[in-house]
């Protein structure tokens, strides 16, 4: 891939610290210039297909085959120029390589893994200029020596994934960076374990798309250690973050004719969302810094939380600086400073703001990335400022105390996105994938504090730590939402101690149930049943769908008929019921099919004289039947659609702590439990992420939890710590670095994934 990096005689920028007539200018604001300079000008943004939308798609696929996997194969190879430009995922064997610098070209869907441990793979850069481009995914590359010739950088574009990338000694020629978004769009960029240094013009020039950073090191970059922002193509709405990141100033830095060293540590450049947390500041007196964050007046309008960080400030440089005059939405939170400089923090903002303290503890590179090469970037190391070569940042306020957390599923059938609220007697924070810039925690003046997820789309997922019990809650009409509550699926309604609606009419606590007739065999199965209530079509796969054929008609005494008929092996109806089913015919009579009640086989008979019962199960809580013709069932389930391998009150009982009680089963299951009734397995692999996923899935038959398979770590968050249940065949789960892993039977009807772990599904496994 051509390099296509814009040119740098453009528009000078102002300096941002001290007095604004004594510091030369910089050049890289020009927008006329921002964007590629070659061929590639008129070509449309990459497009690749993401996480959650694969676990999506294998999710209406509903059958997989024996180890599928959202992570593909790998060849490995020693040829170096085979590896920069990889088809398909590419492993480079470890070693030393001697590099011309000529440049990466991995396609969108494409990947270039170094192989071995992290920092086995090196690139020395003999000559040229370090360059290419990144639309798919790079992975523990260390580059090392500086930048022969100007102008380096990598173009990185929406939906790579830059895992690992180390450059030490960086780009100290003109114009160069060590990375540059060309374009922006719709899919995230990722920039993870990396590290850059010494750049003469910008860190990482990543101001086009949204972007997740999480454990880079960026140590003495001019202009900008990190600049971000969302345009070209990316909406304003997206959010930015930055995460678990050191940003260092400790010499003066490179510069050349057209940019003074004028350092700013993170740079909103752009109008977007950005949330900045668990980051380190390390700013030295030294001749060439700027403001530690700095809030450009061309991002105007933005919203901007940072929480949980550390400064440590011997400059004259502002901590937070707002260039816009005050058009910005800012949030400062539990962050903490030491040094002999600034503790200014220009910004209105809200929060707990900047506690100045005697000292702090700031983590080598090497602690941030995991690679031993970023503490070879000159400037760095123990005995420098701050350093003390033990990795600390402030812990998130009252995180100890919050020791319940909420995890809400907005249904996928759902036809708009709502504002979904609850109430806690205490306290809330947000945790993986709510939207602090979106969703609200307001406290009330009873003293309970109230969480909205705004406009929580359809499949969306959110959740929140807290502490206290869930009081009150409110859904809107037509919006269903499933719940899980440290791992146990309930609902709102268990949750405050009853099954009331939400107070505009929602139904919260799920009351209709989902009936779905699914054929076996071959050929046209003719079925009707009765209904005293309400019945509504329904659709729970691509392959489970009413309407084709399928009629509903009222009988004047309360009662609705269902007609319907199906065929063909895997496919079938679905319904929602809202009341009770008081009879079910089908013909021909020794039909092969599936009655599945809340996704639970029932046998049809038993259906129409328990499975809608005011306490939803059977005499006995089990059922003999196997849907062939003459009725019976084989499948050991509850009438109630909940699965019988679960205790009685392994749900949550309403009690006001908010927590699901403790009579499930020692491994969690919801099923048998024995491998041979449960011989499908499904694991979350959250690898060594610092994020967390949060992932749901429904299957047909039962599920349970696979112990033995599952892991978490000590030192892990807390919802590491959260065991994921299920119920009625759904679990709601979150995963950190570990792993969750379950077994179940039947298929797999519905699978969404926020976030980036490995999700696996294996039949007969």
């Amino acid at each position: 891939m051509a390099n296509s990096h814009p040119d740098r005689d453009d528009v000078q920028d102002e300096p941002t610290s001290g007095d604004d007539t004594q510091a030369p200018p910089t050049g890289d604001d020009a927008h006329a210039q921002d964007g590629p300079t070659g061929e590639e000008d008129a070509q449309a943004a990459p497009t690749s297909l993401s996480r959650r939308s694969f676990a999506k798609a294998l999710g209406a696929a509903a059958v997989f085959g024996a180890g599928s996997s959202v992570v593909g194969s790998a060849s490995a190879v020693s040829d170096l120029d085979a590896a920069l430009s990889p088809d398909g995922e590419v492993t480079l064997d470890p070693g030393e390589y001697d590099w011309d610098g000529s440049g990466f070209d991995i396609g969108s869907g494409d990947a270039l893994v170094g192989g071995g441990e992290p920092g086995d793979v090196v690139l020395n850069l003999e000559g040229g200029t370090m360059d290419g481009g990144v639309e798919g995914r790079l992975e523990n590359v260390v580059v090392r020596g500086a930048n022969p010739e100007s102008k380096s950088g990598l173009d990185v574009h929406p939906g790579a994934t830059v895992d690992g990338f180390v450059w030490p000694e960086g780009g100290q020629q003109s114009e160069d960076r060590a990375m540059y978004s060309p374009n922006g769009g719709d899919e995230r960029l990722t920039i993870r374990n990396s590290a850059w240094a010494w750049m003469a013009n910008n860190g990482a020039y990543i101001d086009k798309p949204a972007t997740t950073m999480e454990n880079c090191a960026a140590v003495n970059n001019n202009i900008a250690n990190v600049r971000v922002g969302h345009s070209d193509g990316t909406s304003e709405d997206e959010t930015t973050y930055i995460r678990n990141t050191l940003v260092a100033v400790t010499e003066e830095v490179a510069s050349d004719d057209t940019n003074s060293a004028n350092a700013r540590g993170i740079r909103l450049r752009e109008p977007g969302n950005l949330v900045i947390e668990n980051c380190w500041f390390v700013y030295l007196d030294v001749p060439g810094t700027a403001d530690l964050v700095e809030l450009h007046d061309g991002a105007a309008g933005s919203t901007v939380t940072i929480r949980d960080c550390v400064f440590y400030n011997d400059s004259d440089g502002d901590l937070v600086r707002d260039k816009s005059g005050g058009e910005m939405d800012v949030t400062i939170e539990n962050c903490t400073v030491a040094g002999s400089g600034s503790t200014n923090v220009e910004p209105d903002y809200e929060g707990s703001g900047v506690e100045e303290v005697d000292e702090v503890s700031v983590p080598l590179p090497s602690e941030v990335t995991g690679y031993a090469a970023a503490d070879e970037i000159e400037g760095v190391g123990e005995g420098v400022g701050p350093w003390d070569g033990e990795a600390s940042a402030p812990s998130s306020s009252g995180d100890d105390e919050l020791d319940h957390t909420i995890v809400l599923h907005a249904s996928p059938d759902n036809d708009a996105a709502g504002d979904v609220t609850f109430t806690v007697d205490g306290d809330v924070e947000f945790a993986a994938e709510a939207e602090p810039d979106t969703d609200t925690i307001v406290e009330n003046d009873d003293g309970t504090v109230t969480a909205t997820s705004v406009a929580l789309e359809p499949d969306a997922l959110d959740s929140y730590h807290y502490a206290g019990g869930v009081v009150d809650y409110s859904v809107p009409e037509g919006v269903t939402v499933d719940v899980a509550v440290d791992g146990n699926t309930t609902t709102f309604g268990e949750l405050v101690g009853d099954d009331q609606q939400s107070d505009d009419g929602g139904d919260a606590s799920g009351s209709t149930d989902t009936l779905e007739v699914v054929s076996n065999q071959a050929g046209d199965l003719d079925y009707e049943f009765v209904v005293d209530g309400s019945v509504e079509l329904h659709e729970t796969s691509e392959q489970i769908t009413a309407g084709h054929g399928d009629s509903i008609e009222e009988s004047g005494d309360g009662t609705v008929t269902v007609t319907g008929f199906t065929g063909n092996d895997g496919y079938g109806d679905a319904y929602l019921v809202d009341g009770e089913v008081v009879s079910f015919t089908w013909q021909p009579e020794d039909y092969d099919f599936e009655v599945r009640w809340n996704g639970e086989v029932v046998d049809p008979t038993a259906l129409t004289e328990d499975a809608s019962s005011d306490d939803g199960s059977s005499d006995d809580g089990s059922s003999d039947a196997d849907s062939s013709g003459d009725g019976s069932s084989d499948a050991d389930s509850s009438d109630d659609g909940s699965s019988d391998g679960s205790s009685d009150d392994g749900s949550s009982d309403g009690s006001s702590d908010g927590s699901a009680d403790d009579g499930s089963s020692d491994d969690g299951s919801s099923g048998d439990g024995g491998t041979d009734e449960l011989p499908h397995l499904v694991t979350v692999d959250g690898g060594d992420a610092y994020d967390v996923t949060a992932y749901t899935f429904t299957v047909s038959g039962d599920v349970a939890r696979d112990a033995d398979l599952s892991s978490t770590t000590e030192d892990g968050s807390t919802w590491d710590r959260v065991e994921d249940f299920a119920r009625d065949g759904k679990v709601i789960g979150l995963v950190g670095s570990g792993v969750d892993a379950f077994r179940f039977s039947g298929g797999v009807t519905e699978l969404t994934v926020e976030g980036d772990a490995t999700v696996t599904v294996e039949r007969d496994a």
